[in-house]
């Protein structure tokens, strides 16, 4: 009966995630790495901006130090939304940037669900880029249906989490 019990709360908790995280060739946290700007396919205003935020911590936790594209000068609503804006002044500012490897990605889903408990869902793919040629190295991606009284970026962490684990980092030298 524990037994039983054990496998249908394990059954129950999975099926709250779902994760496709490939090998990764091994990167190295002494090399440069550049945050992107992220796709936001969501309903939700500014999530894309949030998951980089987010991303540049994991990173940070992992031994990375990365640079991030300068934030967009706008002055009215529609620059701001214009992904397509950002992104080129991104790729401008990259180009004269000495970057190894560009992480960038989407935001498929950043939002609380409706209904009485209001569970956050989220989901994330992310991949990482030659900063020269822009060929993938990596690409996996996540998502997560969180429990009532979870926070959106509480569950965007772990998705986070969870993806960048993926990634093989050899650390740097100590001198």
């Amino acid at each position: 009966m524990k037994k039983t019990s054990l496998f249908l709360s394990a059954c129950v908790l999975s099926a709250c995630s779902s994760y496709q995280v490939p090998d990764s060739p091994a990167f190295s946290a002494a090399e440069t790495w550049a945050i992107m700007p992220m796709a936001n396919h969501s309903n939700t205003p500014l999530a894309a901006e949030k998951v980089e935020q987010l991303v540049a911590t994991q990173l940070y936790a992992k031994g990375i130090n990365t640079v991030r594209y300068p934030a967009i000068q706008a002055t009215d609503l529609q620059s701001i939304l214009d992904d397509g804006a950002k992104q080129k002044q991104a790729q401008a500012w990259l180009s004269n940037q000495r970057v190894n490897y560009v992480i960038t990605g989407s935001v498929e889903e950043w939002h609380y669900k409706s209904g009485l408990d209001g569970e956050p869902a989220v989901g994330i793919t992310l991949e990482v880029k030659s900063a020269r040629s822009g060929q993938t190295y990596w690409r996996a991606s996540g998502s997560r249906g969180g429990w009532g009284r979870e926070s959106v970026s509480g569950t965007g962490q772990i998705v986070i989490e969870e993806l960048l684990d993926g990634l093989t980092i050899t650390p740097r030298e100590s001198n």
